[in-house]
């Protein structure tokens, strides 16, 4: 987003824009005199109609089964708020992504019975401090969610081949799991109905699942695309251990592949995110896990719209600035 000036006839006109797919999206400001008092009704004026194009070229590129236009327009929303906290806040963003992520590694531990909080889990990752009454295992496992995050955050496409990588950073050190293979036994979910594939159908299985990842992705929309892999992935529990925290570093992957924040899973939604997956394996509707994953992103989409919301003055002065020097200020005659 940002403010261009137009010369009409010999005048200054300001106009505040955006761009989406190269398409210009603006908002007159009028005469430079007039830019203050006028550009933050611009501002939510153009920050809505850049999010409905955004969701006008969603549903013209993507089949949605799940998601109600509300909720894609909630998620299009998210993606401008995202963007506008990276663009105008760039050292803030980065201090922001490392409290995410200890949020999103701490819960996605937890979901397994990890028992380190968000504090302890902060002092491992940041410091590399060895939590004093908690098992040298429980510490591993923390450790390792910030070796997967490294492998995960230069994938640029999900792949066999990355999904293992993945899961051998998360089983570092833990060499009787077999790290980045695929399980040679079977494997039991405690308290569920559903039963993963023997060992010797995991290959013919994953490359199913990759097939249908293939066919899909520039068809169904990101999040119902990456909600239904993960229930799908999550069905056949293809390694020895660390599937949950695997398949959660793969579902986060493919969100941060298409613009979205994480979808942050811990105790809080502990009970809802493994009953509904159980319920979609078993009736082999996998995309309704869509809903589950929307919410947790609906989640964040309240959390980042208030942090723009409350920053929106800093925002407004940091374009009008811009204009007042005359740099970043995007000219043309007319």
């Amino acid at each position: 987003m940002f403010i261009s000036k137009r010369k009409i006839s010999g005048k200054s006109y300001y106009y505040l824009e955006d761009r989406v797919n190269g398409k210009r999206i603006s908002i007159s400001l009028g005469r430079k005199e007039r830019v203050s008092g006028g550009i933050e009704s611009a501002f939510d004026e153009l920050t809505q109609k850049t999010t409905l194009e955004r969701l006008k070229i969603s549903q013209k590129k993507f089949k949605t089964n799940i998601l109600s236009i509300s909720e894609q327009l909630t998620l299009e929303r998210l993606k401008v708020d995202y963007g506008l906290l990276q663009a105008f806040f760039p050292q803030s963003f980065e201090a922001f992504k490392e409290d995410e992520f200890i949020r999103y590694a701490q819960g996605s531990a937890s979901v397994e019975g990890n028992s380190l909080t968000q504090k302890e889990a902060a002092l491992v990752l940041e410091k590399g401090v060895a939590v004093a009454g908690k098992k040298i295992e429980e510490i591993r496992e923390m450790e390792n969610m910030k070796l997967a995050a490294d492998v995960s955050g230069k994938l640029m496409e999900v792949n066999e081949r990355g999904i293992k990588k993945i899961h051998s950073a998360i089983m570092n050190g833990f060499d009787e799991k077999t790290p980045g293979e695929y399980r040679a036994g079977p494997m039991f979910i405690t308290a569920s109905e559903v039963k993963p594939p023997s060992a010797d159908k995991i290959k013919k299985g994953m490359g199913t699942l990759f097939e249908w990842l293939g066919k899909n992705t520039a068809k169904i929309h990101p999040v119902e695309l990456a909600s239904e892999f993960h229930a799908r992935f999550e069905e056949i529990h293809p390694f020895n251990d660390g599937n949950g925290r695997t398949g959660r570093e793969i579902l986060n992957t493919m969100l941060r592949l298409n613009g979205y924040p994480k979808a942050i899973i811990n105790l809080e939604n502990r009970e809802s995110y493994i009953a509904l997956l159980e319920r979609v394996q078993i009736n082999r509707e996998y995309n309704k896990f869509s809903k589950f994953i929307c919410l947790c992103l609906e989640k964040r989409a309240q959390e980042i719209g208030k942090i723009i919301t409350e920053n929106k003055k800093a925002i407004l002065e940091k374009m009008t600035k811009k204009t007042n020097t005359g740099t970043g200020t995007h000219q043309k005659n007319l």
